[in-house]
């Protein structure tokens, strides 16, 4: 097949083409930006659309370009790929782009289609290889939620133990869930930082929803237990990005908080939840008890582009340039690390109080409107689970 390459520098005709092609909510235009902003100008974004002769598009892509010892390193998460049978020629036009156009000597490629008979061939035929890392006897898998109708299409997949772990902890006297949004002011309000995590909710716009997690203390002082952030197209959601205290979790706020922003995906007609790796040991128990299947997936793949000693760099540069962006928003919302770093033998981070939010309003009513989101917040969310358990 002949293939051309174009870049695609308008935000609206972008996420409207990933959107209405079932695209991962990777390949939205914020989630680059929001990357870019965490690592710096040490990354690049270019985002492309690969066309057949017919100039339709058969895949695209944001392409992240980072610097290793002046050198260039291409990579893709999630692309994607309109039929499996386009995969090689997608992965082949990418590569050509990022030598001829960035100069990389390196493309790091994962697609979003699932592993079909003579995929891997045809990509080894490509002059793509598979990290060892990933060349295990059953090949990379996804987990996949599917969200169905109702909140009671949700409750018969969960365990009555899980179920019971959810609805107490959004019963614990002092805990409060709330959605924050680029301009609610929340985040000021209940004595965290909002630079970062304002600046990424303005990139991912009406296709994120973020949860935050409070106790408050006797002398009313609220500190964080946790939070949660989902990136989402009508079709498919993600988990961008989460963390919580030992505190939080102790309390089952992980759980609670997870189950509580499904239901919401569910009112935004999502249909489905891409719930990682079954491999890893930090995929959460609300999301492996609600996966119906583990969805065979190609995974990563590289090609050497033939200008410079490619296997010098290290497999996880990008994945470390990636964590960057987790960390730096826990620390954004006083949760010194994001949930994949936590274990039981770290202490629990510090609280950060922020300062006031600068806006001049009172702080009486910057108070009210906190206390209103917090009630209809948490109101609905326990009215959300209670008709998912049937009670």
């Amino acid at each position: 097949m002949s293939t051309t390459v174009s870049p695609c520098p308008n935000r609206k005709t972008w996420d409207a083409t990933v959107r209405v092609t079932g695209g991962h909510p990777q390949q939205l235009w914020g989630i680059g930006e929001a990357q870019v902003s965490a690592e710096g100008p040490g990354l690049q974004v270019d985002r492309v659309m690969v066309h057949d002769a017919q100039q339709r598009t058969v895949g695209y892509a944001q392409l992240y370009l980072r610097s290793e010892a002046e050198r260039v390193v291409a990579g893709t998460v999630h692309c994607h790929v309109h039929r499996p049978e386009d995969l090689p020629v997608v992965a082949a036009a990418l590569a050509d782009w990022a030598r001829e156009e960035h100069s990389a000597v390196l493309l790091r490629f994962q697609a979003d289609t699932l592993r079909a008979p003579g995929a891997t061939e045809a990509l080894e035929a490509a002059g793509f290889t598979r990290p060892a890392a990933e060349a295990g006897p059953d090949g990379p898998r996804r987990l996949e939620v599917v969200l169905g109708e109702t909140e009671r299409d949700l409750s018969r997949r969960l365990s009555e133990a899980t179920l019971d772990r959810c609805r107490a902890a959004l019963r614990t006297p002092g805990v409060t869930v709330r959605e924050v949004t680029a301009g609610s002011r929340v985040l000021s309000n209940i004595g965290l930082r909002t630079r970062l995590i304002t600046q990424l909710l303005e990139d991912l716009g009406d296709d994120s929803l973020l949860l935050v997690a409070t106790e408050a203390a006797e002398d009313g002082r609220e500190t964080a237990l946790g939070y949660l952030w989902f990136v989402h197209t009508r079709g498919l959601a993600m988990i961008y990005r989460l963390g919580f205290t030992r505190r939080g979790r102790d309390l089952g706020v992980d759980d609670a908080l997870l189950l509580t922003g499904i239901v919401e995906l569910q009112k935004r007609r999502v249909q489905r939840l891409d719930g990682g790796d079954p491999g890893e040991t930090e995929v959460p128990l609300v999301v492996r008890e609600l996966a119906a299947a583990e969805r065979p997936v190609l995974g990563p793949w590289e090609k050497a582009l033939g200008r410079g000693p490619a296997g010098e760099f290290a497999e996880d540069v990008a994945d470390a340039a990636a964590e960057a962006s987790g960390t730096a928003v826990a620390a954004e919302l006083g949760l010194g690390e994001p949930a994949p770093a936590w274990s039981p033998e770290r202490e629990e981070p510090d609280d950060v109080p922020g300062d006031d939010d600068g806006t001049g309003r009172p702080a009486r009513g910057r108070a009210r409107r906190a206390r209103d989101l917090t009630r209809r917040v948490v109101g609905e969310s326990i009215s959300a689970l209670r008709d998912a358990a049937g009670r």
